[in-house]
């Protein structure tokens, strides 16, 4: 079936897609004039797209029409982790029975698969599967509207731009997450699965050492 998008749409993907290779970096201003002649569109879909990115907290509309890309601060990267977690808490403990033995097989594959794209050096594999991981249970959790604040949230922490840093510590930290992840949905122990996503994987003091490190070059500080 093919999928028409709308001029918006589209102009919408391009500047998400110069977001995400860092060609468009935090505190860089866009000229809608320039973009729309560039992209050979009217003014009009151009304002459209950065009004929707501006909702999802990627752009900033100041006075004079001044359109700057906005820096992750660190209170936005906490009130994000607290966001994903209590919401990733939720739809773990609601999916959990409905969980069947094949998707917990499916979740120890990925684990697996986590494991060999850290030892190959491939990160953004590892990301790729690590959201899968999580996806398992919030697709069982079955609520569109929720699966589309979380997708949403991590797009604002991960593709600003996509940051390729390794850091062994906190990958190892996560690894565990994830295998203690695995052991909960199969004791179907659902107040300490939803600990474990909120008080500890979740945690913004517990991942703040590793986010500074990460996040240095584009953070807002203060």
């Amino acid at each position: 079936m093919i999928v028409n998008k709308t001029l918006s749409e589209q102009v919408r993907e391009y500047l998400r897609e110069q977001l995400e290779s860092g060609r468009l970096k935090a505190g860089d201003k866009i000229d809608e004039t320039s973009l729309a002649k560039s992209l050979g569109v009217s003014r009009t879909p151009i304002r459209e797209a950065i009004i929707h990115l501006e909702k999802e907290g990627f752009i900033e509309i100041l006075r004079r029409r001044c359109i700057k890309i906005k820096r992750l601060s660190l209170n936005e990267i906490k009130n994000i982790y607290t966001i994903i977690g209590a919401l990733e808490a939720e739809a773990a403990e609601v999916a959990m029975d409905k969980f069947t033995e094949e998707d917990i097989s499916k979740m120890e594959e990925l684990y697996h698969k986590m494991e060999k794209a850290l030892k190959k050096g491939d990160h953004i594999k590892y990301m790729e599967f690590n959201f899968q991981s999580h996806s398992l249970f919030i697709d069982k959790f079955g609520n569109e509207i929720l699966r589309n604040i979380i997708d949403s949230l991590k797009k604002r922490l991960y593709d600003f731009p996509r940051i390729i840093v390794t850091i062994p510590e906190w990958e190892k930290m996560l690894m565990n997450d994830h295998y203690n992840l695995i052991q909960l949905f199969k004791k179907k122990d659902k107040a300490s699965l939803r600990k474990l996503i909120k008080e500890k994987h979740w945690n913004f003091d517990r991942n703040y050492p590793f986010m500074i490190q990460k996040y240095s070059e584009i953070i807002e500080k203060g």
